[in-house]
Order: structure tokens, then C-alpha cells, then sequence
């Protein structure tokens, strides 16, 4: 049985080939093109991460005029603008990281003392799998 995961990435395809072999052995090869400065699109080297740029800014002004009681159709500002929900206030995904921690290690379902909702869906994921693991 052969299963294969291929992602296009600029224009560069990665493949992940997983072939079954004879008894429990399985092998597992990569195959690329490399990404270099000089083959990728220019305007990702020139991409810049502006933790103070335009949006941020504007936002700090915003905040001070409502501080200042100025009326918009709004009370407070959301910086969503660098992907870091928990500086936002979003609160940590913990249900997914303790599915996680019981699926990688299996024996945290009965001793680590998980909401019932994570083991059995640890359990779920767990039985999905070849050989259970």
C-alpha cells in the first residue's frame, strides 16, 4: 500500500511517499526541490513583519482617543494583527493539548486525570489508527 501527501508550495512540489513493506518495516522518503534566494519569488525575501507598522500604529491612536471619551461604534481595540491569539486574550487551546499529550503518550488517558471528553477522544483517535497506536 503506498500513500502519498504532496503540498505546493511557489511553485514547489514536496511529496511524502509512505510504502508498506514485507512485515512491520516501513520506509519513508522525501523528495524536493530546494528553495533557494535565488529561485524563490522576490517579494517573499523583501517581506518585512511590522510589529509597529501602519495598522499598528493607527491602532495605538485609536485607543488613545477612546481613553479620551471619543465615540465610536466600538469600546475597545482587537490587535489582530500578529497572529498571537493569547496576546488578544483567546484563552490557551488546552483540549487540544491534552487530546495531544494522550495520543502521543497513550497511558496518560487513565493516570494523568483528563476531562472524560479528552480520553475518549484520545481513545477515538487512537483506535482510527493501524494497530491502534
Amino acid at each position: 500500500m503506498i500513500r502519498s501527501a504532496s503540498r505546493v508550495l511557489a511553485g514547489v512540489v514536496l511529496s511524502l511517499e509512505r510504502s508498506h513493506l514485507t512485515g512491520s518495516r516501513n520506509s519513508l522518503s522525501m523528495t524536493s526541490k530546494a528553495i533557494t534566494l535565488e529561485n524563490v519569488n522576490p517579494n517573499i525575501v523583501k517581506l518585512e513583519y511590522a510589529m509597529r507598522g501602519p495598522l499598528v500604529i493607527r491602532a495605538v491612536e485609536i485607543e488613545k482617543e477612546l481613553e479620551k471619551g471619543a465615540k465610536k461604534p466600538f469600546k475597545k481595540v482587537i490587535r489582530a494583527n500578529i497572529g498571537d491569539g493569547h496576546a488578544m486574550g483567546q484563552v490557551p487551546i488546552t483540549f487540544i493539548r491534552q487530546v495531544l499529550s494522550c495520543v502521543i503518550y497513550p497511558p496518560f488517558i487513565k493516570t494523568a486525570g483528563f476531562p472524560e471528553d479528552v480520553s475518549q477522544r484520545a481513545r477515538d483517535i487512537l483506535g482510527a489508527c493501524e494497530y491502534g497506536n
